[in-house]
């Protein structure tokens, strides 16, 4: 006997509707006006300490948070180019 569970979580996702083109726009936006400072803020600290260039890029280039909104930069540009 198998029963459907109901999930309310996955219920409320169906139910939003779909972001629009501008909203899509505005988070680009927010999330490259944050990835800009966190990069020009370790690039600032970089050279205060004094770091090699390549120390600070490669320590850009394994930021956690700066993969992260790439990822998502990534897929709100695929949701852009869906609505086209």
């Amino acid at each position: 006997m198998s029963s459907a569970s109901f999930d309310p979580v996955a219920a409320d996702a169906i139910a939003e509707p779909s972001p629009s083109r501008e909203e899509l726009q505005e988070a680009i936006e927010q999330l490259m006006a944050f990835r800009d400072r966190i990069v020009s803020d370790v690039t600032g600290m970089g050279q205060k300490l004094k770091m090699p260039q390549q120390q600070v890029a490669f320590t850009l280039s394994q930021h956690p948070e700066l993969q992260r909104i790439e990822s998502v930069l990534a897929q709100l540009q695929l949701q852009i180019a869906e609505l086209a």
